[in-house]
C-alpha cells in the first residue's frame, strides 16, 4: 500500500468536487506514471526508541539496538549536500485521512483548474459541426499540451507526498523519514545491496563531523546482552561522543 493513499486522496477529493469520469480516469493515469518514472529511497525513524512492535519487527526479535538520531543534525546534515550530488528531505509521516486531505488538496485545486483548461481534451479530433479553422484547432491544440504538460509538473510537485501519508492503522509508530528521490535513469548514483530475496538501491550519506553528534541515545533491545558501558565506549571510540545508552523497559517474552 506504501505511496498510494495520495492516488487514494486525490481520488476523493475528486469525486468530492464531481469531478467527471473521464477527468478522473486520466488524473490517476498521470499519476500512475509519475511512480513509475520515479522512485524514493527511504530511511525510516520512530519518536519513539522504544516500543514493542518495533523491537518484534526491526530488531533482529529484540536482540538488537534502537539508535535515537538528533533532529537538529539531520537537518544540518540535509543542508550540507553538494549542489550536484543527491540529497534527502525530511518528513514527518501523517496517518489521519483529515491530515491527508490538508496536505493534497491545495495541489489538487490547481489540477482541477488545469482539467478545467483542457489538460485531458483529446487534440487533434474535429467534429462535422466543428467551424474551427486549421489555425484555430492547432492553437487549441497548443494550449491542451500545455494544460497537459503542466498538470505533469504539478503532480510531480505532490511525489513527496507519497511518502509522508500512511495509514490510521500505523500511527504508534509515529514515523519521520529521509527520502532521496531518484529516476529509472539514475541508478548511477546509487549502490545495490541483497536484502530477502531481491536487489535494494539505496544511497549512502556519511555522518560528517558537525557541530553536534549525530547520536542522542541509544536504547539497547529487550534480548540485548551487551552491558550498557561497552556501548557507551564503542560510540566514544567511534567518535560519537558521550552518548545516553540505556535498556529498554519494554518486557519480553
Amino acid at each position: 500500500m506504501e505511496g498510494r493513499l495520495v492516488n487514494t486522496t486525490l481520488m476523493r477529493l475528486a469525486e468530492r468536487d464531481r469531478l467527471d469520469s473521464r477527468a478522473r480516469e486520466g488524473l490517476q493515469a498521470s499519476i500512475e506514471f509519475i511512480e513509475r518514472s520515479f522512485d524514493g529511497l527511504g530511511f525510516c525513524l520512530s519518536e519513539d526508541g522504544d516500543l514493542l512492535s518495533q523491537w518484534r519487527g526491526y530488531a533482529d526479535d529484540a536482540r538488537g539496538v534502537s539508535i535515537g538520531f538528533k533532529h537538529s543534525y539531520l537537518q544540518a546534515l540535509q543542508a550540507t549536500r553538494d549542489t550536484d550530488a543527491a540529497g534527502f528531505s525530511i518528513y514527518k509521516v501523517e496517518y489521519e485521512q483529515e491530515k491527508h486531505d490538508e496536505g493534497v488538496e491545495p495541489t489538487y485545486r490547481e489540477l482541477r483548474r488545469l482539467i478545467d483548461d483542457g489538460a485531458f481534451k483529446t487534440r487533434g479530433t474535429r467534429s462535422l459541426l466543428d467551424v474551427r479553422t486549421p489555425e484555430e484547432v492547432a492553437a487549441d491544440d497548443k494550449q491542451i499540451e500545455q494544460a497537459h504538460t503542466s498538470l505533469l509538473y504539478k503532480l510531480l510537485g505532490l511525489f513527496p507526498k507519497l511518502y509522508e501519508l500512511k495509514a490510521p492503522a500505523f500511527r504508534e509508530e509515529r514515523e519521520w523519514r529521509l527520502v532521496s528521490i531518484f529516476s529509472g535513469a539514475d541508478t548511477d548514483s546509487c549502490q545495490f545491496r541483497a536484502s530477502g530475496g531481491r536487489i535494494v538501491p539505496y544511497r549512502a550519506f556519511e555522518l560528517k563531523q558537525l557541530t553536534a553528534s549525530p547520536v542522542a541515545e541509544v536504547v539497547l533491545g529487550p534480548r540485548h546482552e551487551t552491558p550498557p558501558q561497552v556501548v557507551q565506549s564503542l560510540l566514544k571510540q567511534g567518535g560519537f561522543g558521550e552518548v545516553s545508552v540505556r535498556r529498554s523497559q519494554a518486557s519480553y517474552r
